[in-house]
Parts: C-alpha cells; structure tokens; sequence
C-alpha cells in the first residue's frame, strides 16, 4: 500500500532511483525478515542436527542477496568498468589510463559494501557453528554470480572470477578451520576471505584489458582494507557473542 501512495504521489522510480525509494526499502526490509527467519530460528535452536542447519545457511545467504540487490550499485561483481579508467580520442578504441581520485574513492567504497554484504552472513554463521568450507565457499559464490545473470551475463568472464574466488575461501577455511571456542582462527579466515576473494577479480580484470589503471599501492591498499574491515567486524563480534557453553557445535571437524 505504501508503494503504490508513493508511485501515485510522485511516479515510478527509473534505473538507480528505485533503489533509494523509502517504500522499495521498506520492500526490501521486509524480504530481508522473511528470508532471515530460518537462521534466526536456527540461532535460538542450538541443538539441531547437521542436516536441519542447511535452511539456515540458505537463509543467512538469501537475506544477505537481498542487501546485495538493493545496494547493487556497488555490486562489485556486476560491472566491469568499477576499477578501470578509460580514454577515447575519435577513431580509436578506448584505452586504459590513470584513475582520478574520486573514481579511486567509489571503486574502495564499492569493494568495502560488497564485503561487508558477502562475508557479513559468514561470519554470523561462523559465530554460531563451525562451517565446512563448502559454506563460505557458495555463500561468496553464488550471490556474486546471481548479481552477473542480473545484468545479462554482459561480463561473463567474471564468473569464473568469482568461482576462483570462492575456491580460494573455502581453502582458508579449511586451512584455518575457523570455530566459535578457536577467536584467533576466526577473526584469521575472516580477515583473509575478502583478500583472497577479490584479488581473482583484479587479476581478471587485468587479464580482459591487459591492464589495470590502479597502480600497486592502490589494489593492494583496497584488498589489504577489505580484510581490515571484516578483522575489524570479527573482533567487534566476538566481543559480543553468546557465551562458550550456548555455542552448539554443528557436527563437523
């Protein structure tokens, strides 16, 4: 009801409008709810079994796709042209060249949302349960290629970006075997996964046009700050996490 007094009030939202509509958010707000209930009631049912926990993954998963959909302006995923700077003179083709330093600005906002809105959901989960590394895995995976599909697959080459990406997380954490009882493995895998996951991503990139317009400084400063960000997050819920003895363990080693 609130959607349509607002269409009716001031039309309908076209392109990047429609995603800072307060009804739409409103919309999304309520998704977010539906799809979250699973994983909150899985949170407040410690003893489930191993197979019950699955819903909760795909919940915690879904609710983080819709955060991802709203804010798909800074889907870093869905575009190709988020760390590149092209110039074009008449009859030539467009060339790689330097950044400016508010494009620098957009593209490090852009990787900090995505992380957060990817790894956030691993790391609730990895709060309650120790996951198998297949979890993080698909959770980086599959949402980075939905955001793809969405826009027509118009670079399809990121997929296997993304696939890369995810082998690498699932690695990590099963290198680093992250658990609610082991704080030092889990603030290491979250700190780790955005690195690993988005330098596939640059390296494609740098495949595709030959080059990148960021120098070393600034790719390297943009994945070290995506893995501060989720070490940061980490420590700051680990500081408020339920207590040892509430922790259940999932069943996995």
């Amino acid at each position: 009801m609130g959607d349509f007094a607002w269409h009716s009030l001031f039309g309908i939202e076209q392109n990047i409008s429609a995603l800072f509509s307060p009804s739409h958010l409103g919309l999304a707000t309520g998704a977010f709810l539906i799809l979250g209930a699973p994983f909150s009631a899985a949170w407040h049912s410690p003893d489930r079994a191993w197979p019950q926990l699955v819903p909760a993954f795909v919940s915690a998963m879904l609710a983080g796709m819709v955060a991802a959909f709203i804010l798909q302006e800074f889907a870093v995923f869905a575009r190709h042209g988020l760390i590149q700077t092209y110039s074009s003179a008449a009859g030539t083709l467009p060339a790689v060249t330097v950044p400016t330093s508010s494009s620098i600005m957009v593209s490090l906002a852009s990787f900090l949302v995505s992380t957060v809105v990817l790894f956030v959901p691993v790391l609730l989960l990895s709060l309650r349960w120790r996951l198998p590394a297949v979890v993080p895995a698909a959770m980086a995976l599959v949402p980075s290629a939905v955001l793809q599909i969405m826009v027509a697959l118009r670079d399809a080459w990121f997929i296997p970006a993304a696939l890369a990406g995810a082998v690498l997380v699932g690695l990590v954490w099963a290198a680093v075997r992250p658990a609610p009882d082991r704080p030092a493995r889990l603030m290491t895998a979250a700190g780790l996964a955005p690195v690993v996951f988005w330098a596939p991503y640059f390296a494609a990139v740098a495949l595709h046009d030959g080059t990148l317009s960021f120098q070393p400084e600034i790719w390297t400063g943009t994945l070290t700050w995506c893995g501060l960000a989720m070490l940061s997050l980490a420590g700051l819920a680990l500081k408020v996490r339920p207590t040892p003895e509430a922790i259940p363990d999932s069943g996995t080693n």
